[in-house]
């Protein structure tokens, strides 16, 4: 057990200094009972940090069904990230739950181990009036040090409404934020919050405006995964490029990628836009074959068919990924 990092007034600056570049979110493995594969795991944290060199890990995120995994599946997988990035690069972990209590005890437990960041979503149940939105996140940062960053998403059935998420801005160790819809919303939010956090937009697709436009200096993502492999490392080469200023570098890389981009957005971001299904068997199939585990889904996640296999693995080796 390890002390906080930093002080909880400490958390915006830390968020500033620590959040930049491409912050992977990856899949999380598991064999065919749905237990987690330690040594998958193990393997594909290296792979974020040595071979499509990620400048930090978000664990325990969607495309890591958090929420199909017991608390102490959940501190096992956050456990084996400590151990693997070594302090080499930030780590954000998810420790989202409906219950507060539930959320303090896996804050408590991550920031023990060392991590950089909790991340929070939004509560699934008797969370949507803003003041027990309010209570909620404040409840929780009052008994933890480490900076918050909050995942805003309608998966709750609802979302942080701008003025609202200004009011949380105001709470000492809510750092961050993961704005998961539409642009616009996220120019809002920035003009109310101006510089007091970190606001994040994870669309890949938003990426190269959010950065020269708009200054974002780091985006978490499971999209370098697919992008990015031991061969190539297309996203990040353009994303360092762009961070470094040199913005027709990072232009060019950004639309060289565009057919990639285009079979993300049929395969993984319309479907879950669409259907509000995490598009898992999906991500998992397409980041295996650029090096990673894949593997089978958790029981209670649909599998793609074998037709399905077969399409994507044929647009994707056509685009020159797992051919």
């Amino acid at each position: 057990m390890v002390q906080a990092k930093y002080g909880r007034h400490e958390a915006k600056d830390a968020a500033k200094e620590l959040l930049r570049g491409v912050i992977t979110a990856p899949c999380l493995p598991v064999d065919a009972n749905g237990e987690l594969d330690e040594d998958g795991w193990r393997h594909d944290l290296r792979h974020c940090l040595d071979v499509i060199q990620a400048s930090g890990l978000y664990v325990n995120g969607y495309y890591g069904h958090f929420w199909l995994l017991t608390s102490e599946q959940r501190r096992r997988v956050v456990e084996i990230a400590v151990e693997e990035a070594g302090g080499r690069v930030p780590i954000i972990a998810r420790c989202a739950h409906p219950s507060p209590g539930e959320a303090i005890a896996l804050a408590k437990h991550a920031q023990g181990l060392g991590v950089d960041f909790i991340s929070l979503v939004l509560p699934q149940f008797g969370g949507a009036h803003k003041d027990a939105l309010f209570g909620y996140f404040e409840t929780i940062a009052r008994e933890i040090e480490l900076g918050i960053t909050i995942f805003n998403t309608r998966q709750a059935g609802y979302a942080i409404a701008p003025e609202t998420m200004a009011e949380l801005a105001e709470i000492p160790n809510i750092c961050a934020l993961k704005n998961g819809l539409d642009m616009a919303h996220t120019i809002r939010i920035r003009e109310l919050v101006g510089d007091s956090i970190v606001v994040v937009d994870p669309n890949e697709e938003n990426f190269l405006v959010n950065l020269t436009q708009f200054g974002q200096q780091a985006i978490y993502t499971g999209t370098n995964m697919m992008f990015d492999s031991a061969t190539r490392q297309p996203m990040r080469d353009y994303v360092q490029a762009g961070l470094a200023g040199r913005f027709e570098e990072a232009a060019r890389g950004f639309y060289e990628l565009q057919r990639l981009r285009d079979l993300h957005s049929a395969w993984v971001l319309t479907p879950w836009r669409a259907k509000g299904l995490c598009p898992i068997a999906t991500v998992k199939l397409w980041s295996h074959l650029q090096g990673m585990t894949g593997g089978p889904v958790p029981p209670a996640i649909p599998a793609l068919s074998k037709t399905e296999e077969d399409q994507l693995r044929d647009e994707l080796a056509a685009a020159g990924v797992g051919a």
